[in-house]
């Protein structure tokens, strides 16, 4: 099952930072389905918003401070009624007018990350009523165990600190059921305060190998922050108070049965990778070639790309790629071919045969997208897709190897499925031309 909703809806005062003596009552709206907006009776200034656009916006709803990001007006009559866009909504904070929004630590829950690392911590045993002694009819008693893991951490070069929690809640009973859910979260913990966009960069290179290696696209089920200056005091104690983030992602999942994904199914598994240090290699590999990975899994998350979109972005993030391993950056598409599939090793010529072939037919394709040359009309959308996929596998091994991934996770994503079934028909059209 998905995670819980983030809807919500709440109602409260709102105010332009360098204006706070001017408030307008309102309600403000986040849908998953439609994002946020925020619902004015009476207008904020229309002298600082002439434009209709809101740089940042503040709010008091039900006791909690809000900032709004990046608003844009979407309705305005006679100063009576506003309605406002918002693209980023921090909760727990208020964030002066010209400040970036910053903070120390994020904590995310990327969907499928649970069933990724596995030893699950809810367990269900059938024992047969005689070893318990309270069974009724010789019919068999169920027991749920909830088992709350151990945190694991690792630190990166950077002086990043990364952590793995584990959490388990039971739901309240309906009367005739009573359930148990458990999920994981990663945690990011910076040596200093940092911007959250920049925080959420390093938090996609742990969203980006949970996709990958689940074959899944890892949606944000929760994000927060902590910020230094964000502190409760309860009973005498200090706490870190956490700052809810929404925003309307890229990166969605719109899988028929979200959340629900079988061990086989995954490409590989964290213990496949090496477990937390694991994780570390991938992080330090993904912030050496962000702007690639990135490109490319934009490829991948996007929903209603152009194949010939996809191709020409893969095929120029392998390029990329190339460059700053050889560290020359007046390599060329095919010189980046070679030395990419290369490095990727035999998997990558077992799933297209004729590696040289397979990498002139795909810098054709690439020049022709690039060039409009118009040389393949006739060529089809099930040729486009399976060279486009198989220039992504090529990234994604050179970015395995750069990340130093043990060989059992090269031997299971040659054994995957997909793979078996792509095979073939990338072979057909590198014989094709």
């Amino acid at each position: 099952m998905a995670e819980d909703t983030n809807d919500f809806e709440v109602r409260g005062q709102w105010w332009l930072p360098d204006n706070e003596g001017s408030k307008a009552s309102g309600t403000l709206k986040n849908s998953e389905t439609h994002g946020a907006e925020l619902h004015l009776i009476g207008a904020l200034d229309s002298r600082i918003g002439e434009d209709g656009i809101y740089p940042r916006i503040h709010g008091l709803a039900d006791g909690k401070p809000y900032t709004l990001e990046d608003c844009f007006r979407s309705f305005l009559r006679n100063g009576e009624a506003e309605k406002v866009r918002v693209q980023q909504i921090f909760r727990g904070i208020w964030y002066t007018a010209h400040k970036e929004p910053d903070c120390d630590q994020v904590t995310t829950r990327p969907r499928y990350l649970t069933q990724w690392i596995g030893n699950q911590g809810v367990r269900s045993d059938c024992i047969p009523p005689n070893e318990l002694g309270d069974g009724k009819n010789g019919k068999p008693v169920s027991i749920l165990r909830a088992i709350l893991q151990p945190k694991i951490s690792v630190r990166l070069t950077s002086g990043i600190v990364v952590s793995i929690h584990h959490a388990v809640t039971e739901k309240p009973h309906t009367g005739t059921e009573q359930t148990v859910k458990e999920w994981r979260e990663i945690n990011l913990a910076f040596p200093e305060k940092v911007s959250t966009s920049d925080a959420l960069a390093h938090m996609s290179d742990a969203q980006d190998l949970v996709s990958i290696a689940t074959g899944r696209t890892a949606e944000y089920d929760s994000v927060r922050f902590l910020h230094p200056d964000i502190v409760l005091t309860v009973g005498g104690s200090e706490y870190r108070d956490r700052i809810d983030f929404y925003a309307d992602w890229m990166v969605r999942d719109t899988s028929k049965k979200p959340g629900l994904l079988h061990s086989h199914k995954m490409f590989f598994a964290f213990d496949d990778l090496g477990g937390i240090q694991g994780l570390a290699d991938w992080m330090e590999a993904a912030e050496r070639h962000r702007s690639t990975l990135g490109r490319v899994m934009a490829s991948k998350y996007r929903e209603g790309l152009f194949m010939e979109d996809r191709i020409f972005h893969r095929a120029a993030a392998i390029e990329a790629f190339a460059r700053d391993r050889i560290g020359n950056k007046r390599v060329k598409l095919p010189g980046a071919l070679e030395y990419c599939r290369n490095l990727a090793g035999g998997e990558f010529t077992d799933l297209v045969g004729d590696v040289e072939e397979w990498s002139r037919v795909l810098k054709s394709n690439r020049d022709d997208i690039g060039h409009h040359y118009g040389r393949r009309p006739d060529q089809g959308g099930a040729q486009k897709h399976v060279l486009a996929e198989s220039a992504y596998w090529l990234f994604i091994l050179c970015m395995l190897r750069d990340a130093k991934a043990p060989q059992k996770v090269f031997e299971r994503i040659k054994s995957h499925s997909e793979w078996t079934w792509l095979a073939p028909k990338i072979r057909a059209v590198v014989q094709a031309g």
